[in-house]
């Protein structure tokens, strides 16, 4: 079974967004909206709410024009047991043709000023971890996936945080051996012969 019909088994109502742009560009609008707009998959760059300039977004680089499945979550889309929601990251991309081997992307960002970073290194880590669990712990996700957790801070527009996110490589490896999740602190990455790598900015 498809990573897709998978989510749609475990979450019937949810939504999908497929395409093979070149360039993809994920955008919250949350904040800057008060919610009436969210997270957003462009395949140019989107304008800000008040059209004065280009939006700050993840931008992911598909040279290969491979067709990509996003899933972007609704705020309630969780629950646990007794019905209260769950935390949980922006969206999840995967190859549209894969298989139980195929890499699947969870995604976080942070629409936040850059000295505000500091604020969140915690949370955005536990939204993703929280996400994947979920996925797993409904057999969406299989143990031979690469699973990936970006997180992006778009308007710092050098991609430098690395080091605010995780305290050092120690941590980064520490929590790969716990969870298995390959963290990305980053506002670009590239989709490349079947695999998700990252890129800086510089």
């Amino acid at each position: 079974m498809k990573m897709k019909s998978r989510i749609l088994t475990a979450y019937p109502r949810s939504q999908f967004r497929q395409g093979n742009a070149s360039v993809f560009y994920i955008a919250d609008f949350t904040e800057r909206t008060e919610s009436l707009r969210k997270v957003e998959i462009h395949e140019t760059i989107p304008q800000t709410p008040d059209r004065f300039q280009n939006m700050d977004c993840l931008t992911v680089n598909n040279p290969h024009t491979l067709t990509i499945e996003f899933n972007v979550f609704e705020d309630n889309q969780f629950k646990d047991e007794e019905g209260r929601d769950i935390q949980h990251c922006e969206c999840c991309l995967f190859p549209a043709a894969n298989d139980d081997i195929s890499w699947v992307a969870f995604v976080e960002i942070k629409d936040c000023k850059p000295k505000n970073i500091a604020d969140y290194k915690e949370k955005v880590k536990e939204q993703i971890i929280s996400t994947v669990q979920l996925f797993r712990n409904a057999h969406i996700t299989t143990g031979q996936q690469k699973i990936y957790g970006i997180i992006s801070f778009p308007r710092k527009r050098k991609t430098g945080f690395n080091e605010t996110i995780f305290t050092d490589y120690t941590e980064y490896k520490r929590l790969y051996t716990e969870y298995h999740i390959h963290f990305y602190p980053t506002n670009t990455v590239q989709i490349k012969n079947g695999e998700i790598l990252e890129l800086i900015k510089t």
